[in-house]
């Protein structure tokens, strides 16, 4: 949603997700895989409040892997700066 709000990408939740070299999942067809199959109740709490303004990663527009030593807000395996 930062992404979305940033003016610097694309202006929807889909043209970021699908915007070209942004999120292998996405563009490999993991994602709509998941989705197909049934979408944990957890992920979906946490997109619907992430659309709704809440933001735990103090407008972070980039993530890594915790483990590549990026500073930023660490969730879960992730590093979001």
């Amino acid at each position: 949603m930062n992404r979305v709000r940033s003016g610097a990408y694309p202006n929807s939740i889909s043209g970021v997700v699908y915007q070209g070299g942004q999120f292998t999942p996405a563009l490999s067809g993991s994602v709509a895989a998941v989705a197909a199959s049934g979408v944990k109740g957890s992920c979906l709490q946490a997109a619907q409040e992430a659309i709704s303004g809440i933001d735990n990663t103090n407008g972070a527009l980039q993530f890594r892997s915790a483990a590549s030593g990026a500073q930023g807000t660490v969730i879960g395996a992730n590093v979001f700066f």
